[in-house]
């Protein structure tokens, strides 16, 4: 692969995108079990037999606890159980776990995007440099504190890791040469695989994984292939193993029923209240991905009622999703990173309640990553390695406000 980077580089890399988290972490291992952690954790008997298979991927129902109809949640929890009983320090390890295997992938995804036919003249000598500014922004940036300190919303964490590694296994059969019964297309079909494997688990893992098959093939169509039809006639069995992913998430959402009536349709909260409600939380999301202040832990369950009062919300949120639109058609690249931000966001902040939380910062967990993808890319356009100094103090400002915000 052209600008393979040395070995030694590539560590040096792995080895900061691990150890800059794990200090700003490292005061999070005593944090206790706290809200909804009781009920999935604490409380929830399906954890506590490893033996009991069965019963741990049926997740405790009508409880609207957060395993509630996310199997792989509660497999984490009953392997968290076996090993260590409710000591907290071990749920804390997983998470961050989770989290740092999360940027790692996001690194091998963003230098792998950088060295696509569409992106390669520009940006392919800088790869490195890109993928780990942009991994490292989004690894240590405050808003990520609650899907990682918070036990529960590893379900977050661990659904975003899923997909990121669909997104990996996809540039990764996309660089194969397709040649039946050779080393290359041998190596083709394993990465399809694992990416049918990766969507089917975070479908398993939280809802919002559903989204991967679109993004893919946004993707392919904007990096790869040139257009939709090319990406099609040339992966439609890949997608269509990509699409059995929504086969199970139907099951398991109807499993769930509405989540213990906290989520979806008939929960006491209208479609279009939650929606009037999203014009401000959204725009609330992109202020704290630029400014992280003030950050809160709990927005609780307050709905909008008058459509003028989020009106200022809804032109700008309109102006936003427009000009992604506009940028799909003109400048995919741009597009592609706004459409990655809204339809990720759409299945828990659009039409569909969730009563419980009208707003909360996980959400942003994953869509986090097209804002830093976006600032580093254009701040390195702008004004080229010297970036790397602006970066670096981000990084570790953002170091430093997640260390306080766990403290």
């Amino acid at each position: 692969m052209p600008f393979e980077p040395s070995p030694r580089a590539l560590l040096t890399a792995i080895a900061l995108l691990i150890l800059a988290p794990l200090a700003a972490y490292h005061n999070t291992f005593h944090v206790p079990f706290i809200f909804d952690d009781t009920q999935a954790i604490v409380e929830n008997s399906t954890i506590r037999h490893l033996s009991a298979l069965g019963e741990i991927l049926s997740p405790p129902r009508d409880t609207g606890t957060t395993v509630n109809g996310r199997p792989l949640v509660n497999l984490t929890l009953a392997l968290n159980y076996a090993f260590g009983g409710l000591d907290v320090r071990g749920y804390h390890a997983v998470n961050l776990a989770i989290h740092l295997l999360a940027g790692l992938v996001l690194f091998g995804v963003v230098r792998r995007s950088a060295l696509t036919p569409a992106l390669r003249p520009r940006f392919g000598p800088a790869s490195l440099f890109l993928a780990l500014s942009v991994a490292l922004l989004w690894l240590l940036h405050p808003l990520q504190t609650e899907s990682v300190t918070y036990v529960i919303q590893r379900a977050e964490s661990l659904s975003a890791l899923f997909v990121l590694l669909t997104f990996y296994a996809f540039l990764r059969s996309a660089e194969c040469h397709v040649i039946r019964d050779t080393p290359s297309g041998k190596n083709l079909r394993f990465w399809r695989v694992a990416a049918s494997l990766a969507c089917l688990a975070g479908v398993a893992t939280k809802e919002v994984a559903a989204v991967a098959p679109v993004l893919v093939f946004l993707f392919d169509r904007t990096f790869i292939a040139g257009s939709f039809r090319a990406a099609w006639q040339a992966r439609s069995r890949f997608y269509f193993g990509l699409g059995t992913s929504w086969l199970l998430l139907s099951g398991l959402v109807f499993s769930a029923t509405n989540r213990g009536g906290t989520a979806g349709f008939g929960v006491g909260v209208s479609a279009w209240d939650y929606a009037l409600t999203q014009c401000r939380a959204i725009l609330l999301y992109l202020r704290l991905a630029l400014w992280p202040s003030p950050l809160v832990f709990d927005y609780g369950m307050d709905v909008e009622k008058s459509a003028v009062s989020v009106l200022p919300h809804f032109l700008a949120l309109s102006a936003l999703l427009g000009a992604t639109l506009f940028a799909l058609r003109r400048f995919p690249a741009l597009g592609f990173l706004g459409a990655w931000f809204f339809v990720i966001l759409a299945p828990t902040s659009s039409i569909v309640p969730i009563t419980t939380q009208t707003m909360a910062e996980h959400r942003l967990y994953l869509p986090l990553a097209a804002i830093c993808t976006f600032a580093v890319f254009a701040s390195f356009l702008w004004i080229g390695q010297r970036a790397l100094i602006a970066l670096t103090v981000i990084a570790v400002a953002f170091g430093v406000l997640t260390e306080r915000r766990n403290r």
